[in-house]
């Protein structure tokens, strides 16, 4: 998707959606992430470029899981998930 947008950088994370700079709570991790994305902006050495930071998500991404988690998550804090279409 990223390569489409064709932004000036961009740094890549194979996380699953939701877990943009890691899991929760992870503050370790997530400081390693956004340092290493903000090092993109004066390392890039052409404009377009995408740099795949080294981080590998420990568990296979199953999406029935990532929803399980989205609605345990919604139920804790008390909302409703959105109901959303895309524009036809």
């Amino acid at each position: 998707m990223m390569a489409r947008v064709k932004p000036p950088r961009s740094a890549f994370l194979n996380f699953p959606l939701g877990h943009q700079c890691g899991r929760p709570h992870d503050v370790s991790l997530q400081a390693r992430v956004l340092k290493d994305a903000l090092n993109v902006l004066t390392t890039a050495a052409h404009p377009g470029e995408i740099v795949d930071l080294p981080y590998e998500w420990d568990t296979p991404f199953a999406f029935s899981d990532f929803m399980k988690a989205l609605e345990s998550m919604l139920q804790e804090e008390g909302a409703t998930p959105q109901d959303w279409q895309p524009e036809k």
